[in-house]
């Protein structure tokens, strides 16, 4: 008998026999212990989600898209496998520490192949459900005509992210209409593409997306508790956490809690857990929205560069300055991949000047300092002279 999950998302979530296997896994298991959006309970204090909710959820959307699509199934299957499994990579605290793989040349979604691979009760699970781990990897690859429909622009990725987001924060920004984009979904041999009518709400789509990166993923203060545990982490990172040099088991049995304890347990990164615990975040001090044409530094060294170079302006200790770099990457062109509308032939084109604003990227750049260590208007004066030196013109 298959079992039901009730999901506030999306009602009852149906899970057969052939997947119960694959979800009771340690590698599936392992996900409720990593959260959907690290350390955004700071600000928003429901947000407390996970990686395992999230798949589950993409997992139900994907069921959703196969029966519209009319898939058999094995395929119908193989979707629904790739949507519950495409998390199952991630480093703990999610993209926060991916900063450790991407270093490396490395990213989540590799772990996962390889973890599929390698991790033998999830191969064999994988396996017995009737799907191919060969084909799950081309499909989480790209290489697969549903591939689209698992990571692509309008993805049950980002269908289910930004509804689930937007619930446990509270906030509205993510509220988008999943069900009418997927039933004015069409499928061909280069992935999907949407009628016409479906523009309305591919627009709102795109909206929502863009508010929840400003206000939820990127808020100010979400970000300083970030780069707080980041500080932190990094000074351990050499130290038996670099997650990219890891065997799977290894990777595996890391999750939120073996990280947040070794860095309370150790006297040098304590003082940070401390600070998240009694919430004395770092202060922002400044803000700048950048075109995402302009260059800022990215790589961690070019960062703590920089760092340096304000904190001996400001004469204060290097670890009391933050410098923050996010993008927010286009909607359009996600992984290579247009977003078409009917006829299938076609790419859709800018003509609507929602897509068009939306599909520009944009950069933002912080500076934030240890709360009560100095003046925040006096280290906003000297900040805001050295990103003009860069050509940054300070919009906040």
């Amino acid at each position: 008998m298959p079992k039901l999950i009730k999901d506030p998302i999306h009602g009852y979530i149906t899970v057969e026999d052939e997947l119960l296997r694959i979800l009771d896994s340690y590698a599936v298991q392992r996900l409720r212990r990593i959260q959907q959006l690290p350390l955004s309970h700071y600000v928003y204090p429901t947000a407390r989600h996970s990686r395992f909710d999230h798949s589950l959820g993409c997992m139900s959307l994907a069921e959703e898209y196969a029966r519209h699509l009319g898939l058999d199934g094995g395929e119908g299957m193989l979707l629904k496998v790739g949507a519950l499994l495409h998390d199952v990579g991630h480093t703990p605290y999610s993209h926060l520490l991916e900063v450790v793989l991407i270093e490396k040349g490395r990213s989540h979604e590799e772990m996962g192949m390889r973890i599929i691979r390698e991790d033998e009760e999830l191969a064999t699970a994988i396996e017995e459900s009737g799907t191919s781990t060969r084909e799950l990897i081309d499909l989480l690859s790209g290489r697969h005509r549903l591939s689209s429909i698992v990571s692509g622009p309008l993805d049950v990725d980002r269908l289910d992210f930004l509804l689930r987001d937007s619930y446990f924060t509270g906030a509205t920004y993510g509220v988008v209409d999943a069900r009418r984009i997927i039933r004015l979904t069409r499928l061909d041999s280069k992935g999907l593409y949407f009628v016409s009518r479906a523009l309305g709400a591919v627009e709102e789509l795109a909206i929502a997306r863009h508010h929840s990166f400003l206000n939820i993923y990127f808020h100010h203060a979400v970000r300083a508790a970030q780069l707080l545990f980041l500080r932190g982490f990094m000074l351990l990172k050499g130290e038996g956490l670099d997650f990219a040099e890891m065997s799977v088991p290894e990777y595996l049995s890391h999750d939120d809690l073996t990280v947040w304890a070794l860095l309370k347990s150790d006297r040098r990164t304590k003082p940070y857990i401390e600070e998240l615990e009694r919430r004395r975040l770092p202060k922002m001090v400044m803000e700048v929205h950048l075109p995402g044409e302009v260059d800022i530094p990215t790589r961690m060294e070019e960062c703590r560069a920089l760092e340096a170079e304000i904190a001996s302006k400001l004469d204060v200790p290097e670890d009391w300055v933050y410098f923050d770099s996010t993008s927010l990457p286009p909607l359009l062109g996600y992984a290579s991949q247009p977003i078409r509308i009917e006829p299938a032939e076609s790419e859709l084109r800018p003509s609507s000047w929602i897509l068009e604003m939306t599909s520009r990227p944009l950069r933002i750049v912080r500076v934030y300092v240890r709360r009560g260590s100095v003046d925040p208007e006096s280290a906003r004066a000297v900040v805001r002279r050295i990103f003009e030196d860069r050509g940054w013109t300070a919009t906040r």
